[in-house]
């Protein structure tokens, strides 16, 4: 299990304890930070509060950098990652096993991410912007909340590109390009279970529209960036499904991401 965090001890806590009461108990349990300091400081959180867990730092800022130092710590098999405020429910890794078992030819599974709102709600067409799964339009495509990787095939292609999460300067779409670099290269190796399900903490801030539009335009670039080799499907059904049910996100959503994708593919040329 691989956990790439920036967020404060309990938050990680509830994630770390999620995975320590599992019906199959994990191999091991690695999280990735920063820094240094923030390496010592989990280790003695962890050690405090009776959370087993491997800590390690990056070096570096950002989910990308992470997940790959956790990729180069682990020692399983079958790598799984789950975002920092999410929760894993207590059959995750049994379904996990399972799938990868039952499903040959399977590189890659994946479930929902289920949104648990401290407030207000929205619409489910926008679970995408709040890292979780869309289910209206319906995708099964695995996002770095909830996915699990065979360790061979993380060798074969390299792990994740670096165009992760940096802070500030987010670009997202790095677990989307993973994605389409091993459906490229093996076609129907990604397995859907809607059985490998977590829960994602979402504060009422990630639901303003300051919030959207920065997160908009994150998602802009890095799609951006992904267009060069990728086809984009997926996005482009979303962007008309959006165009025909507007409403007060529409607007400042898909303008902040066109934006983003214009500017991001003009400077790669």
């Amino acid at each position: 299990m691989v956990i790439a965090s920036s967020r404060s001890n309990d938050i990680v806590k509830a994630c770390v304890e999620s995975l320590m009461n599992q019906t199959v108990l994990p191999l091991e349990i690695i999280l990735v930070v920063d820094s240094e300091d923030q390496e010592e400081d989990f280790k003695q959180f962890f050690k405090k509060n009776n959370l087993v867990a491997k800590v390690y730092s990056s070096g570096d800022n950002g989910t990308t950098p992470a997940r790959n130092k956790g990729i180069q710590e682990s020692r399983g098999d079958i790598i799984a990652f789950i975002d920092d405020d999410a929760m894993a429910t207590n059959t995750w890794i049994e379904e996990i096993t399972k799938t990868f078992k039952s499903v040959p030819g399977t590189l890659i599974v994946g479930g929902p991410v289920v949104p648990m709102f401290r407030g207000k709600s929205i619409s489910e067409q926008w679970y995408w912007m709040i890292g979780c799964t869309s289910t209206v339009p319906l995708t099964t495509r695995p996002i770095s909340c909830n996915m699990a990787v065979t360790r061979k095939c993380l060798e074969e292609i390299g792990g994740f590109l670096e165009v992760g999460r940096r802070r500030m300067k987010l670009h997202a779409s790095e677990e989307t390009e993973l994605c389409e670099r091993v459906a490229k290269k093996y076609p129907s190796s990604i397995t859907w279970n809607d059985r490998v399900l977590v829960r994602h903490d979402v504060p009422p801030s990630r639901i303003t529209i300051p919030y959207m539009v920065h997160r908009a335009y994150i998602e802009g670039v890095g799609k951006a960036v992904m267009s060069i080799d990728h086809p984009l499907w997926l996005e482009k059904s979303f962007l008309g499904y959006h165009l025909t049910h507007p409403d007060r996100y529409t607007v400042p959503v898909l303008l902040a991401t066109g934006t983003a994708f214009i500017i991001g593919r003009l400077k790669r040329g």
